[in-house]
């Protein structure tokens, strides 16, 4: 029996399979049907879900681990600052762990479409060792997700065939990408602090004692808006493309150059936190002598960028 047109399998066997539990995770190859699949499970049986596909999220904006629901948008999120998994493992799984363990009292997983190859396999498997979920569904055009079912007792997994979707472009993803972000900014407002009043995670931005900016516009040949020296590193912010960093090593005797171009830092993502919890993600757009300017996805009174990584299309 097929009750659902879009489905070819049996949906109602489904909810009933996995109506007592309370994590459950949906793995598939890219264009495979999962968010449909998660909107109707959802949409009989509640709960929350966490969007852990980066780059074509439905919960919250591109870049980042949401969780919420598709009714009333994110409720918290894990900044990663990518549109693509791979290079970012570590802190994919984090997010996830980290919205799991709020414990809602049901809560669906989605997943990012990379499935093919080795470390696809090792970062799959080891997200369902880490989740351990009630219930794994396997969304799969043939048999190419079995290879996942080992990982948990077979009893909790449950194979299901995808259904028949044309594959979106690249630059159809692209395209989507960037119409949640327009839409996602469209409610967002300026925000302008001192380096002083910023804790920023992942960098040694705004970290150490200031130095002259003469020295360093000399070396650099541009102006030089921000600047610090923190043990073996120096990190500087200069409209100068240059890269000069066995001059500025000698010079400061320092061992590592963090050097960022104010055109490089424009429309870099970051994720805007308050007093150590999620509030939106934001991009740089500007940065002058003293102040970073950021336009925040959210109404916060405060912020700071968590990770300087990703870029805005």
């Amino acid at each position: 029996m097929n009750d659902h047109p879009g489905f070819p399998f049996d949906l109602t066997r489904v909810l009933g399979e996995i109506e007592d539990s309370t994590r459950i995770m949906i793995l598939g190859g890219m264009d495979t049907g999962k968010t449909t699949l998660i909107r109707t499970l959802h949409d009989r049986l509640g709960g929350l879900v966490i969007d852990g596909d980066l780059g074509q999220s439905e919960i919250g904006p591109p870049g980042l681990i949401s969780l919420g629901t598709y009714e009333n948008g994110i409720e918290d999120g894990y900044f990663v600052g990518s549109f693509n998994p791979r290079g970012n493992l570590v802190q994919v799984m984090t997010g996830i762990a980290k919205l799991v363990n709020r414990d809602p009292e049901r809560c669906f997983i989605d997943t990012d479409g990379w499935i093919d190859g080795e470390a696809a396999r090792v970062y799959k498997g080891e997200l369902i060792s880490l989740v351990d979920p009630d219930s794994l569904l396997l969304l799969q055009r043939e048999d190419e997700l079995e290879k996942f079912s080992t990982y948990l007792s077979g009893d909790r997994v449950i194979s299901l065939t995808a259904q028949k979707l044309d594959e979106k472009t690249r630059g159809e993803r692209s395209a989507n990408r960037i119409r949640k972000f327009k839409f996602y900014f469209s409610r967002s407002r300026r925000i302008k602090k001192g380096w002083k009043e910023l804790k920023i995670a992942g960098t040694f931005l705004g970290r150490g004692e200031k130095i002259s900016p003469a020295q360093l516009e000399k070396s650099l040949r541009g102006e030089v808006t921000a600047r610090w020296k923190y043990g073996n590193t120096l990190t500087v912010i200069s409209t100068s493309q240059s890269d000069s960093r066995s001059v500025l090593k000698k010079k400061f005797r320092v061992k590592r150059i963090e050097h960022h171009s104010t055109t490089d830092l424009k429309y870099r993502l970051v994720g805007c936190y308050r007093d150590g919890s999620f509030v939106g993600e934001g991009t740089i757009t500007k940065t002058c002598r003293g102040s970073p300017t950021a336009r925040c996805g959210e109404e916060s009174a405060g912020f700071c960028p968590a990770v300087n990584r990703g870029y805005f299309p």
